[in-house]
């Protein structure tokens, strides 16, 4: 390669290849390649000024988050230009501190690379910035075959074969010995196989024993110039009438997208709602149907003199404090009521990062649209699952299902079906409602349990517990369907639901330290 242009195979090749290894793309070969200019760029530059290093590396970095998602400007450009911006720059302190280690130990230290890779994953899971849509784990949603043992590790551990096998091939490529060689390819059967294994094992051992009928419906309203902007009656009302084409005696559950009810409904006076109380008419024509619903919810102090907690708004009134909520509303068949508040909420326009410590920051929330409430949101302090008697079922509101140990909190709750509400509509027709759509299947693999998806524009639809897609909708289609649930209500959670990923952090970073010490022993050996 012409050295006058190896700056620009630096800066995008590896982007580049990610991109086509992400889903829609889904050429996910490209994960294993993905690292591998960033490994020959560290040690190009080993020697060299750090300041020209990193520019590169975070050229490269931030090329990899602009092509696979791009399309959040859409909903804000404010946030998105953040977004990238700063994922980028969280990308290389795991590279940064490679680096560091590398100019000590030398090639062992690539070992150490995963392990910091691995813990920077798992922190971004975990705090008020958090963005984890680039999970490496998260690019092979679109080979959901090859990851039938996410039951097992979770995307962490796809995450450490991706890093496993770029690490493989670069040393491959390096050394040109034959033990890479054989070792990368036979990973990757390993894993294949497993993949394999794990699947017939799954469905020798299940054994379903309820038949549950799920209708879910699709309204399509746009968000910017109707959803928010028309009366919330009428659109239930055209929703129930969508609905009742699918829903019939035997129905048990129908489920509506995320904010079908934009009218807030008062936590203290649910019932009294008339949106409320139109849907327990209509569900009255149904002797078993549950309904389960995005909505609007606040909730309202009086009397308060101080500030209720950290969320909560003011009002004219002194001692009148309110909070706003984006929730999941239950009705259950028997006439009660039930709601859960999303819990992980993103960061910008649902919870401004840090505001329990500065306060001022609320002031910089971005606003979706003109109908849109600024500010951070009140959340539930738990993961919470709505029981209907005979079955159970978890509330996952959009961003949420973009978290696989969370997810699980649900299970470890009991619930026997995953249900995801989602507001898609504010990227448009662009990779993230798809990308998004594809990591519900790697819920569905880790916890072994169906995804019921109903998305206001999709797609919407049922994902079994293989992560195969079935009944899925059109794009912006306004439809309602419905399918019969094969469940295994006695069915145990899967290893990865119990342990989640800490457990599998210690271990994976565990085995990496390892193999470093090993390999740096046997260099020093050579040496002698």
């Amino acid at each position: 390669m012409n050295p006058k242009w190896k700056w620009l195979y630096y800066l995008v090749a590896p982007g580049l290849m990610l991109w086509l290894a992400w889903p829609p793309i889904g050429i996910f070969v490209c994960l294993f390649l993905g690292f591998i200019p960033l490994f020959q760029l560290e040690e190009d530059y080993r020697d060299k000024q750090t300041w020209k290093w990193w520019l590169l590396l975070y050229g490269a970095l931030f090329f990899w988050n602009l092509f696979t998602t791009w399309w959040v400007w859409n909903s804000t450009g404010v946030g998105a230009a953040v977004m990238l911006l700063l994922n980028s720059l969280f990308m290389t302190i795991p590279w940064m501190l490679y680096r560091r280690a590398a100019r000590k130990w030398g090639d062992p230290a690539v070992y150490l690379l995963v392990v910091f890779w691995l813990l920077y994953e798992y922190l971004h899971h975990r705090w008020d910035l958090s963005w984890p849509w680039l999970t490496l784990g998260n690019g092979l949603a679109s080979a959901p075959w090859l990851v039938q043992w996410y039951d097992i590790t979770g995307t962490l551990g796809g995450s450490a074969f991706i890093l496993a096998m770029n690490v493989l091939i670069w040393k491959a490529w390096k050394t040109r010995q034959k033990f890479y060689y054989i070792i990368a390819p036979g990973l990757f059967v390993f894993v294949w196989l497993s993949s394999v294994f794990n699947a017939w094992k799954w469905q020798k051992t299940v054994t379903p024993d309820r038949s549950l009928k799920v209708a879910l419906c699709q309204p399509s309203y746009d968000p910017w110039n109707e959803k928010f902007v028309r009366e919330s009656s009428d659109m239930v009302a055209e929703m129930m009438a969508l609905s009742k084409r699918v829903v019939d005696k035997n129905t048990y559950l129908l489920v509506w997208p995320e904010t079908s009810i934009t009218a807030s409904v008062d936590v203290d006076h649910a019932k009294q709602h008339p949106d409320v109380a139109a849907l327990f008419q209509f569900s009255r024509q149904f002797p078993n149907l549950n309904i389960l619903t995005g909505a609007d919810m606040q909730q309202v102090y009086e009397n308060c003199t101080v500030r209720p907690n950290e969320t909560a708004r003011k009002t004219q009134d002194p001692t009148l404090w309110w909070n706003a909520y984006n929730s999941a509303f239950w009705l259950n068949h028997n006439g009660s009521v039930d709601w859960y508040h999303k819990s992980i909420l993103v960061p910008g326009t649902e919870q401004m990062p840090f505001v329990q410590h500065f306060p001022w920051i609320e002031k910089l929330a971005i606003q979706l649209d003109d109908n849109s409430i600024t500010g951070s949101l009140g959340k539930s302090p738990a993961p919470w699952v709505f029981d209907a008697g005979g079955f159970k079922a978890a509330p996952i509101i959009c961003y949420e299902s973009i978290y696989g140990d969370y997810t699980g909190r649900f299970v470890k709750d009991s619930a026997d079906l995953l249900c995801i509400i989602t507001n898609d509509a504010w990227w448009g027709n662009t990779p993230g409602y798809k990308q998004h759509l594809a990591y519900a299947r790697l819920r569905a693999i880790e916890h072994r349990r169906w995804v019921v998806r109903s998305a206001n524009t999709g797609i919407s639809g049922f994902i079994n517990p293989m992560g195969t897609l079935i009944k899925e909708t059109q794009w912006w289609q306004k439809t309602a369907v419905s399918h019969t649930l094969e469940i295994d209500s006695k069915r145990k959670m899967t290893l990865y639901t119990r342990m989640g990923d800490t457990a599998w952090l210690i271990i994976f970073s565990s085995i990496c330290l390892l193999l470093g010490v090993l390999y740096h022993l046997k260099l020093s050996r050579k040496k002698a």
